[in-house]
């Protein structure tokens, strides 16, 4: 699969947004779940690294959506700017020649084993389902919260920057196995 393909344009909705994300996470899962266990290459993170990083993103993706969701609504982000601001954000994020660094905050640290990490996943994702149950679309694009790299992204676009980013580290798994 080449990993640009779910992201052909601009999720118009919550729903899409998360089809995507679902979609992603289920092919992380099949890697997950891949009979051989890699050994990474010295400095790279392992299976395990990778998963357990994936629920720290969400996890702290799913806070930010849930106090947006609880916060201020200000003015409708306009169609032009999430579309630019998600292209902007896809260019750097599926860019694999371009190094990028964990925050402290999700950086992998006395990692659990796979099985452990699947079912951080699983909790972060119904975290982050649950909060998107009690929204819409529209509320979430007249609200947003600051991203370490990007800057201030509207509601609905961090739901897209999770699939893009376990997007880059699906590449990044598949990779253990090469």
């Amino acid at each position: 699969m080449n990993i640009q393909e779910p992201f052909s344009s601009v999720p118009a909705s919550i729903d899409e947004a998360l089809d995507e994300a679902n979609y992603i996470r289920s092919c992380i899962l099949s890697e997950a779940y891949c009979p051989h266990s890699p050994t990474p290459q010295h400095g790279r993170w392992s299976l395990e690294d990778n998963l357990y990083h994936l629920h720290l993103v969400e996890r702290g993706a799913a806070s930010a959506i849930r106090r947006m969701i609880e916060g201020h609504k200000q003015e409708r982000f306009a169609d032009e700017a999430v579309a630019r601001t998600w292209k902007q954000m896809k260019h750097a994020i599926l860019n694999r020649s371009t190094t990028m660094h964990a925050p402290e905050s999700v950086a992998p640290r006395n990692t659990p084993p796979s099985s452990a990490c699947i079912s951080l996943l699983g909790e972060s994702r119904e975290r982050l389902l649950v909060h998107c149950s009690r929204t819409t679309t529209e509320d979430l694009l007249r609200t947003s919260f600051p991203h370490p790299v990007f800057g201030q992204l509207p509601g609905l676009l961090w739901i897209t920057f999770i699939a893009l980013h376990e997007a880059r580290h699906l590449e990044q798994i598949r990779e253990l196995y090469t």
